[in-house]
């Protein structure tokens, strides 16, 4: 009686469960990190390239005499954790002996192929990073592919990253901040507590009186004169305001050098201006003037400064509450409008009007299909487990995936497949178009419904053992983006549509892997109970996980 009694919650926990090792599995044979990289794949940018010399961090591309021609570094594992569409990118980066951008290279992808595709095809994105230098990528603010958004924003923002905006350690300015450099701008400094790149200025009490940053690495690729310099910046206790500021280091020369800080006029341009003003700073028309004698040194001071500012309002942007780290997008306030509408046609009588039903089918179609185009898949949620889930760029998106997984569990409905799937609309719109419809019998029925779960183990297997199954080739939802679909989609979703009309969800019924994952998770009531699907699910993850 008490195991009848909780059956239910047993059910359901053992679903979700598996649904946990599932992705578990995923992840533990995802490969991660930099890869190994043989000369021959950095010969398009250094076509004399004969050996590549480890260093930290890096790798120095070398000639035959072993000469230096350049370097070359990966996004990974920092970009490990940017998610594009469906999983990370670990791009490589090409640079010159100046430390100039000369190209870039998608070393392994996570994403979809279709979206990658996409943004392969755009030579112009990868061509507006060529010649920048991390000091031009500060304020860069890098145009994205249109129908590859989150693909290409991914990609953009692991180079963004891994050319220093989040670096904390400078290969130029190796010498660590000290307490006497800090109490000749603070003279009641006691102590300094923290590490690169922000430090809390202590005073007897071990008050926090100020915060201490310095400029490099963010301004080592800014050169004055001859070379980059690096700066202490001290800033209120906040952290908002700049107090006052001193050269630390520099590679310009001494009689340069000495006309800067012999100006204590120029060393306080800055004094008592917010970061945002000084990050948003446009020097002529602040009036801000070099000092005689020393323009281009004291020039990069003052753009070492307003580099780092930048790279500083991002480290608090980075640091930020979970929530206010979500980029809002319009399809996320549309995938929100879709959620709404769904739950009122699935838990109101709306769904019984049959203007009501068509006219949400036909806005389905039109938004979620042909306007948007993100839809949950195969490709989308392996990508998602196997790299993790982007909620900070596609909040909407994680929704939607949210409510497919736990609708069924909780609700007993199909939330997704019936009330939110563009492609389910679509076949429902074309239900009972034509007068002959056909039927297949109940053993038949039987055999073609077990295909959409022979599918999703394919996927499964696919996945874990990295067959090289392209996810996206056994659904239709990359057709209604025109520019990205390979022929496969295209040719299962007219196919799809077609057995839709002699029979009601054909696709839906008898094809589709992703609609068969929610069915599993899915709780029918107090007749429920552990079958067949269940135990080789177990079987298919136990194997995976040990073999």
């Amino acid at each position: 009686m008490l195991l009848r009694r909780f059956r239910p919650l047993l059910l359901r926990a053992w679903r979700l469960s598996l649904l946990v090792l599932a992705v578990a599995v995923i992840q533990k044979r995802q490969p991660s990190g930099m890869q190994s990289i043989a000369v021959e794949r950095v010969r398009d940018f250094f076509p004399s390239a004969d050996s590549l010399e480890d260093a930290d961090g890096f790798q120095i591309v070398k000639d035959a005499s072993g000469i230096a021609l350049g370097q070359v570094m990966q996004t990974a594992p920092e970009s490990d954790d940017i998610i594009g569409y469906s999983g990370s990118t670990n791009t490589l980066i090409a640079l010159d002996r100046n430390r100039r951008i000369l190209g870039l290279r998608v070393l392994r992808s996570g994403d979809t192929t279709d979206h990658l595709a996409e943004v392969i095809r755009h030579r112009e994105f990868f061509g507006q990073f060529y010649q920048k230098k991390a000091a031009d990528l500060a304020a860069m603010q890098p145009q994205a592919v249109s129908g590859a958004t989150l693909t290409s924003s991914a990609i953009a923002e692991g180079v963004l990253r891994r050319m220093g905006k989040s670096a904390t350690k400078s290969l130029r300015f190796p010498q660590e901040l000290t307490l006497e450099e800090v109490t000749k701008l603070e003279p009641k400094a006691k102590a300094l507590r923290g590490e690169a790149p922000r430090w809390e200025v202590l005073d007897e009490k071990q008050n926090v009186i100020a915060i201490a940053i310095r400029t490099a690495p963010a301004s080592d690729g800014v050169v004055g004169y001859k070379g980059p310099s690096d700066s202490l910046l001290l800033l209120d206790a906040e952290g908002k305001t700049l107090r006052s500021m001193a050269l630390r280091k520099t590679y310009d020369t001494e009689a340069y050098t000495a006309y800067v800080t012999g100006d204590p006029a120029f060393l306080k341009t800055f004094d008592g201006m917010t970061m945002e003003a000084i990050a948003g700073i446009d020097f002529d028309q602040a009036g801000v003037e070099g000092v005689s004698g020393a323009t281009q040194t004291s020039w990069g001071v003052a753009e070492g400064v307003r580099v780092r500012a930048q790279a500083f309002l991002n480290e608090k942007a980075d640091s930020a509450a979970w929530w206010q780290r979500i980029r809002w997008r319009w399809q996320d306030a549309g995938h929100l409008a879709v959620i709404l509408s769904a739950l009122v046609m699935a838990f109101t009588r709306l769904r019984g009007i049959a203007w009501c039903r068509h006219a949400h089918h036909a806005l389905l179609v039109v938004y979620g299909g042909f306007v948007s185009g993100e839809m949950l898949s195969q490709g989308l949620m392996a990508g998602w487990a196997a790299c993790g889930v982007p909620w900070r760029n596609a909040i909407g998106l994680v929704a939607l995936a949210a409510l497919a997984l736990l609708g069924p569990v909780f609700t007993s409905k199909q939330l997704y497949c019936h009330h939110i799937c563009p492609h389910g609309a679509l076949q429902q719109l074309l239900a009972k178009r034509l007068r002959w419809q056909w039927s297949p019998s109940k053993r038949l029925d039987g055999l073609l419904s077990t295909l959409p779960f022979v599918l999703l183990l394919a996927v499964f297997v696919s996945v874990v053992w990295a067959v090289g199954l392209d996810l996206n080739q056994v659904e239709p939802f990359d057709a209604y983006l025109f520019r990205v679909a390979g022929i496969a989609s295209l040719v299962i979703a007219l196919v799809g549509l077609v057995g839709s009309l002699v029979t009601p969800l054909a696709y839906c019924r008898f094809g589709c892997p992703t609609g068969a994952l929610f069915k599993m998770l899915r709780f029918t009531g107090s007749s429920d109970r552990l079958g067949t699907r269940d135990w080789l699910a177990l079987a298919a993850l136990v194997t995976a996980f040990f073999v």
